[in-house]
């Protein structure tokens, strides 16, 4: 199992999150997994470690997306010979 720890990007920079389809990473901070992505922006100083906000708990890490698309409808096949 994966541990995970609460960061936020630098003072004035941006994150990108590769495991939530490269969205910027808020302002204020989230959760993020201990994989050596984000172990490399920590030792570069691009992600700073922090205290989740007290009203952490009520604010979603990832968006709401629908991971399972809708199936595209099979179009009925057009037969070329008659009968």
């Amino acid at each position: 199992m994966t541990d995970y720890v609460f960061a936020k990007p630098r003072e004035g920079g941006r994150v990108r999150r590769p495991d939530q389809n490269f969205r910027p990473m808020r302002e204020e901070g989230e959760s993020v997994p201990c994989i050596d992505y984000y172990n490399r922006l920590l030792i570069a100083g691009d992600l700073v470690l922090c205290d989740p906000p007290a009203d952490a708990a009520s604010v979603p890490d990832t968006p709401n997306i629908d991971p399972k698309p809708e199936p595209a409808q099979a179009k009925p096949s057009r037969s070329t010979k008659e009968h």
